[in-house]
């Protein structure tokens, strides 16, 4: 019988309308979508080639890249426009707890300024779990 209920749980979970919606609307979020080339230009912001790209956030000309040098802890690293082209905006190591979600973003805000508010609340969202 209790496998019966779990099982009855998971379904109502996974096919609630509200948790099937994308925590970050208006936002495109890839993983490892990355090409060679934008790892690179975005590697080359804080050391000497391509890093490992885990994910991507972009709204428009802005995106925000999470990446995990092999010598430091993981970094998102904010840019607008072409990374090939242009210097990173802002830096984060991205760690919060969820009561920090207002913090975080207001400090993306701050720091990048003039990014979309929908990019802004998607990676307080994602780094707080929120």
């Amino acid at each position: 019988m209790p496998r019966i209920r779990l099982g009855l749980l998971a379904v109502f979970c996974c096919a609630s309308p509200a948790l099937a919606t994308p925590p970050c609307p208006g936002v495109t979020v890839a993983h490892g979508a990355a090409t060679p080339a934008e790892a690179a230009a975005v590697g080359r912001q804080i050391s000497s080639g391509a890093l490992p790209i885990d994910s991507k956030l972009s709204v428009g000309a802005w995106s925000v890249f999470h990446v995990k040098p092999k010598s430091a802890d993981a970094l998102w690293l904010f840019f607008k426009g072409d990374p090939a082209k242009t210097q990173r905006i802002y830096l984060s190591p991205g760690l919060g707890r969820p009561d920090e979600y207002q913090d975080i973003r207001q400090e993306v805000e701050q720091n990048a300024a003039g990014i979309p508010p929908a990019l802004s609340s998607c990676f307080a969202h994602l780094v707080t779990g929120g």
